[in-house]
């Protein structure tokens, strides 16, 4: 049985999740880590009891011909420039969210990988949660009638505690917008259950916080292509745990985060119903369920298949992204698509 070999590069907090979930998956084989810093790298091999090898830079996964798929985790602005080299190379390619800063680098990455005929899967991990994917298959069955309001929001204190703080909360130094940075989360599940969006309209504000060169709160309100419509927010300095919050309405039912009432499965329910499965209840990475994020697009190389998160459903979610962006600097309503 052909394994796939995988390069990862940039060996940091994430990484070393996305290279456990592929130890777990007996279609693959971690072939390289690749760090410019020797250390981080050797220090993820010997945690994890890997057999691979340790490479200096981007470049030297580039010219492996024994790696099929290469996993960027490096700092985000970063992140469209490799996704574009890689895709070049003939590489399948796993990026972290976000892929892209701007429009033209979304741009770049999207024709790359459409041009070279690769697949792609971006780290929109709450696709593969549990309860996420509970929510989107009763939405696909009716369970909720016609949804006509979908609400999701990114609550997540970040501070210097977060290694990625310095880049992440400072424009100037690459960093680059709540959106981008973590709002993405929410705005992903917001595209992905309500479909196409038409217009969005959002504010941007400072609560209490200082450090950052961005607004890190924001609101959107957007209106879907069917006439719909739908809320987005976040916050990286509410003084509270993480908490990813959801609300839909529909024709015949309701959700509540983890309470969900639905007059066509249960006719002669009284009362809300809980969700019984794994919730978005932690901003720690190894909480997250990049196992399932790596199963799924191994399958998807292996049976020929658009991988979840695959690269039209992130430019649709990277260009809402940018679109709230424009929106609160203009302070205008902003129109979609982008591209």
């Amino acid at each position: 049985m052909k394994k796939f070999g995988v390069g990862v590069f940039g060996i940091g907090w994430v990484a070393k999740e996305h290279v456990r979930a592929y130890t777990y998956n007996p279609h693959v084989r971690v072939v390289s880590l690749a760090s410019r810093k020797k250390e981080s790298a050797q220090r993820c091999k010997d945690e994890l009891g890997l057999d691979c090898e340790i490479l200096p830079d981007f470049e030297s996964l580039l010219k492996r011909n024994d790696i099929d798929i290469i996993d960027i985790c490096t700092p985000n602005s970063l992140h469209a420039q490799e996704a574009v080299a890689a895709a070049q190379a003939g590489k399948q390619v796993v990026i972290e969210k976000p892929i892209a800063m701007n429009l033209e680098e979304l741009k770049q990455v999207h024709q790359a990988i459409k041009k070279a005929g690769v697949k792609s899967q971006t780290g929109f991990v709450l696709r593969f949660n549990p309860y996420c994917r509970n929510l989107y298959e009763m939405l696909k069955a009716g369970a909720y009638g016609e949804p006509f309001y979908i609400e999701t929001d990114y609550y997540h204190e970040i501070g210097p505690w977060w290694s990625g703080y310095n880049w992440g909360s400072n424009t100037k130094k690459g960093g680059p917008s709540a959106t981008l940075v973590a709002g993405c989360h929410a705005v992903d599940l917001l595209s992905w259950w309500g479909g196409e969006v038409e217009e969005v309209f959002a504010y941007g504000t400072f609560g209490h916080r200082t450090d950052y060169e961005y607004e890190p709160t924001y609101a959107a309100v957007v209106k879907f292509k069917n006439g719909k419509i739908g809320k987005t927010g976040n916050s990286f300095e509410n003084e509270c745990p993480y908490f990813i919050n959801v609300v839909i309405h529909g024709s015949n039912g309701s959700v509540l985060n983890e309470k969900f009432y639905t007059k066509k499965l249960f006719p002669y329910q009284s009362n809300w119903q809980t969700f019984n499965t794994i919730m978005p209840e932690s901003g720690d990475v190894k909480h997250h369920p990049f196992r399932e994020m790596v199963d799924d697009f191994v399958d998807a190389l292996i049976n020929d298949r658009e991988p979840l998160a695959g690269i039209d459903a992130s430019v649709r979610s990277h260009e809402l992204c940018l679109a709230i962006d424009l929106s609160i600097e203009t302070g205008k309503p902003v129109k979609l698509p982008l591209l």
